[in-house]
Order: C-alpha cells, then sequence, then structure tokens
C-alpha cells in the first residue's frame, strides 16, 4: 500500500505534467518526518495520531505547491535529462534540509491507541494497524479512481495528459489544474510516509532500508 501510495503520486506526476520527479520519494520522507515533529507537540492518544498523519500530508502537499509553483514550472516541455539533473538536486537538498532539522539518528512513531492490538489468523500475530493499512490501500486506490473517472476533476487531469494546447483553448486553467496535480500527487506521498512512521524507523537514508539518494 506505501509503494502504491509513492507510484500512484509519481505516475500523476509523469503522465500529466510530463515530468521525471526523482525527488518525489523525499518527500515521502519529509511526511514521515513532519508526522513525527507533530507527534512530538501534540502525542498520539485520542485519536490525535490521525490529526497527525494528515498535517504531515498536508505539509508536504503545500511544500509540493510551492516547487512546483517555483521550480518545476520551468522544467515543462525540457529534455528529460535536464528534469532528471533538477529533481535529482532537489532530493539532495531536501536529504540535507531534513538532516539539519531533524538530525541523522532514527526517529519513531508510537502506533495509535485505539490500533496497538493483535490478532492471530491461522496461528500467525496480525498487528491492528497492519490489517488497517491493508484494507486503508484499495480504499484509497478506488477513491482514486471514482476522482480520475466520475469526476469533471478527473476527466480535465486525463485530458491534461493527452493535450495541453486545446484543454487551455478550451479555458481551462491549466497551470492551476497542473498545480493541483502536483499537489495532490505530494499529498499521496506525504501520506505514504505519515503512516509508515510507525511501523519503520525515519532516517535521513529512507523508511523502506534504502537510500533516498
Amino acid at each position: 500500500m506505501f509503494l502504491f501510495l509513492i507510484a500512484a503520486g509519481l505516475s500523476l506526476i509523469f503522465g500529466v505534467l510530463r515530468v521525471l520527479n526523482f525527488a518525489h520519494g523525499t518527500f515521502y520522507m519529509l511526511g514521515a518526518y513532519a508526522t513525527f515533529q507533530l507527534v512530538q507537540w501534540l502525542g498520539v492518544s485520542g485519536g490525535r495520531f490521525w490529526l497527525t498523519a494528515l498535517g504531515g500530508a498536508l505539509f508536504v502537499a503545500a511544500l509540493g505547491g510551492l516547487v512546483e509553483r517555483l521550480l518545476f514550472r520551468h522544467l515543462y516541455g525540457k529534455e528529460e535529462l535536464y528534469q532528471l539533473l533538477f529533481t535529482y538536486a532537489l532530493a539532495l537538498i531536501l536529504g540535507d534540509a531534513a538532516k539539519m532539522l531533524w538530525g541523522t539518528q532514527q526517529k519513531s512513531v508510537s502506533r495509535p491507541p485505539e490500533l496497538s492490538s493483535a490478532f492471530q489468523v491461522f496461528g500467525a500475530t496480525i498487528p491492528t494497524y497492519n490489517l488497517f493499512i491493508i484494507l486503508l490501500g484499495p480504499a484509497i486506490a478506488l477513491a482514486f479512481w471514482l476522482v480520475l473517472q466520475r469526476t469533471r476533476v478527473g476527466r480535465y487531469i486525463r485530458a491534461a495528459a493527452l493535450d495541453r494546447e486545446t484543454l487551455g483553448a478550451l479555458g481551462v486553467n491549466v497551470d492551476a489544474l497542473y498545480t493541483g496535480v502536483f499537489v495532490l500527487a505530494s499529498f499521496l506521498g506525504g501520506l505514504g510516509g505519515a503512516l509508515i512512521s510507525p511501523m519503520r524507523a525515519t532516517t535521513p537514508w529512507g523508511l523502506l532500508g534504502r537510500p533516498i539518494r
């Protein structure tokens, strides 16, 4: 499910904006760090974990909107090599910024108390939080599909992926649509990092045991 959230946002950016966003994994990392910071301030009891996870994802979404407005807009239509070099440099900069803010030590977040139990299935112990994540994945995928296939905004997104110029000629604000797509993709990446923070230690080198750079 975590890989789906990352891949869904990445495919949105590449499919609509035609930009190879090599820094997308860094947004995933920042979602975990932002959630950790909010947990330090608010705690996880009384349902506050879900507020911190949402807050972490929204922080990454806002950061994605700024990055798109100020930086990515200059990459549209450029060669893939320029996109790759730029987004790789952005990943390095954001990774070093995370080190400056949170250090290099592992950061951990407690699981929400309401999902801290476990149950037995065929002799195997399954944490309740893990089951929640497994069920959440298909729910997000279904919501994602409904937005793209059954809403006007979804039709605009699919049309922008095919022909941006024609869509703009029909009166659609394509620049605002691109920003919205990038914000949504960043939100999905940040949400994945926020939800995995109780299951994996957060470090500047990534959440899945592999370096981000």
